[in-house]
């Protein structure tokens, strides 16, 4: 138990510049707080933490100073990437408490986390040089391997969502399927949890720590029956990986007064 690394998955936070800003009606920076301390909470041991994109939806230098702030409060390392809400250059400016579209090594394992944002655009691009360096990391390094990027590489089954989804997804996943040793995906971008087969392993997405879009819509829905959330995993030596999504019914949303 002792070789087994804990990561917390927290994605799609939509933080403002304004500490006490709304967005949608979610007090989003009250929100991220609440979630990232049910989940510390919860997992006292946790050994890292994983950002998985829309961290600061008005891509301000405010919004990510003020979450650079909370970060280093945890004393823990943090793995932070990209979504399409974000901006990836204040990102490296101002997040100096996690490291930023680069790796993680824990004991044995490697986290690699990709940059999806696409410029204007809702969709993600990784792009071909990203995905050549990535081929190149993978075949230097077998260790087992957690990749991290905000559009998943595979439909949930929401279309419109699958229509802003990754559109190297299949070129990605082509990459992925040359290494085995890649043991997992861990995505954000579509605020549910969902899993899904790969190649050689699985892919995960998380739920938001604020609104949540419903399952399988063909068309854009909010699901107010389902509370914010974050994923806990677990990385055993030998290459398996289990996680499990927790909800934090605590968190106020603009129509929600639940308690734990």
């Amino acid at each position: 138990m002792d070789d087994t690394r804990q990561i917390l998955h927290l994605t799609d936070c939509h933080l403002l510049a304004d500490r006490e800003g709304k967005l949608h009606g979610w007090s989003v920076a009250a929100a991220f707080e609440c979630v990232l301390a049910h989940a510390l909470d919860r997992y006292p041991e946790t050994d890292a933490i994983v950002l998985g994109g829309d961290l600061v939806d008005d891509e301000s230098d405010a919004g990510y100073h003020w979450l650079n702030d909370v970060l280093a409060t945890t004393a823990r390392p943090v793995l932070a990437i990209a979504g399409n809400h974000d901006d990836p250059q204040a990102m490296a400016r101002r997040l100096d408490s996690a490291v930023v579209h680069d790796q993680l090594c824990l004991g044995g394992w490697r986290l690699i986390g990709l940059c999806s944002h696409r410029p204007g655009h809702e969709d993600g691009l990784i792009g071909s040089a990203a995905l050549h360096d990535l081929e190149a990391r993978l075949a230097a390094d077998r260790s087992p391997t957690l990749v991290c990027v905000h559009h998943p590489p595979f439909a949930v089954g929401s279309a419109w969502i699958d229509a802003m989804g990754l559109n190297d997804g299949p070129a990605l996943r082509a990459v992925l399927a040359r290494h085995a040793h890649v043991r997992g995906v861990l995505a954000g971008h579509v605020h549910q949890a969902s899993q899904h087969r790969l190649e050689h392993s699985l892919g995960w997405t998380t739920p938001a720590t604020m609104r949540q879009f419903l399952p399988g819509s063909p068309d854009f829905a909010e699901d107010p029956t389902r509370p914010p959330g974050y994923r806990w995993l677990a990385l055993e030596a030998d290459g398996r990986i289990t996680t499990t999504v927790h909800r934090c019914p605590m968190v106020q949303g603009p129509e929600r007064r639940g308690t734990d």
